[in-house]
């Protein structure tokens, strides 16, 4: 099936199986410095956290999937972005996944693309899945390179040339193989991260 109707609000909540995000940015390294704020007594709080933090969380717990394009109120809303910015996620995603130690867990983690269709009735969101190897490549110039791990790439500067559609990611992680040995895994920043209530 390509396309399926959702009801909004998502009958998913969240827990320590399933988080939702507003934005697509992986590392830290990615969220600019409007992205933080001072707080009174001068120390430096993060306002947008890195999808890897959650990443790691999942590896090192019993996995789970992260919707990126959800709400805190469970709506479907997407993230705008060009087919260049799609290709650009799956890049960063690569490279947050080097960064990982002991070693990459990119076999552990699968992505899946649905664009947002809007619908004339405001309950319900119409999804349809994308598969990026059949798109048609005629209406964007992909780019030879992209700057991942940084906060800007020039695929970005599309955002009001380019063709942009609304898109949900949702990225699920494995949970460990209960016959191997354990693994903790440290994200980017040499952090260990698990579940035991929401961090």
């Amino acid at each position: 099936m390509n396309k399926a109707i959702i009801k909004l609000p998502l009958a998913i909540e969240e827990d320590v199986h399933n988080e939702f995000r507003m934005h697509a940015k992986l590392m830290l390294t990615e969220l600019g410095k409007f992205q933080s704020k001072q707080d009174k007594d001068g120390s430096i709080r993060r306002t947008l956290q890195p999808i890897s933090k959650t990443i790691c969380a999942f590896l090192n717990t019993d996995g789970g999937r992260l919707f990126l394009g959800v709400n805190d109120d469970k709506m479907i809303k997407g993230i705008t972005m060009s087919k260049n910015m799609i290709y650009h996620f799956f890049g960063s995603l690569r490279h947050m996944c080097e960064k990982f130690k002991p070693f990459s867990p990119i076999s552990r983690i699968k992505v899946s693309i649905l664009e947002v269709l809007p619908m004339d009735d405001k309950t319900k969101v119409k999804l349809r899945k994308v598969d990026m190897d059949k798109e048609e490549v005629s209406d964007f110039p992909k780019l030879a390179n992209h700057s991942v791990g940084g906060f800007f790439c020039d695929c970005f500067k599309e955002i009001n040339q380019a063709a942009t559609k609304q898109y949900l990611f949702i990225i699920q992680v494995d949970a460990p193989d209960k016959d191997a040995t354990t693994v903790i895994y440290q994200n980017e920043e040499g952090l260990a991260y698990r579940y035991n209530s929401f961090f």
